[in-house]
């Protein structure tokens, strides 16, 4: 902070200054307001959530997740069908919430056996050539002589 003015110029100075600092901060409120306003309306928080949701940090969880929730949903169709009363309906319930549990908590286990497994399936079915393709000129000549 400067010293106490002596004089009229000096306070008339000093006057001048703190009303241009008074502005630049007011001017810097506004933006900051405007700003802070405008993330606020609710298309904007929406969009925020879904692009963090959505991030690289999240997408191995979210893929885990709905492996679970799918794989939940499926083993209640597959063992319990329709439910026809509310026992039913609660039992499928609470298969479909433990699988979809057990499955997102275990993922990366069952993708990486998942993965083993269809390594195995093509591997068998492709048959392995032993040799290389023979080039175009050792096939031609293993053609009959005299023919080209």
């Amino acid at each position: 902070m400067k010293k106490n003015p002596k004089n009229s110029d000096e306070l008339a100075a000093a006057i001048a200054e703190l009303e241009l600092k008074a502005a630049a901060q007011k001017m810097e409120i506004q933006e900051t307001f405007t700003a802070v306003s405008e993330n606020l309306k609710p298309l904007n928080l929406m969009k925020n959530g879904v692009r963090s949701v959505f991030s690289g940090e999240h997408k191995e969880d979210i893929f885990n997740a709905l492996i679970g929730l799918g794989s939940g949903f499926l083993s209640r169709k597959l063992l319990i069908g329709k439910g026809s009363g509310i026992v039913g309906k609660t039992v499928g319930k609470a298969i479909q919430w433990g699988m979809a549990g057990l499955v997102s908590k275990n993922a990366e286990k069952i993708k990486e056996k998942a993965g083993d497994i269809i390594d195995r399936f093509f591997r068998k079915s492709k048959p392995v050539a032993k040799h290389p393709p023979a080039s175009r000129n050792e096939s031609l000549e293993l053609r009959a002589p005299g023919r080209r």
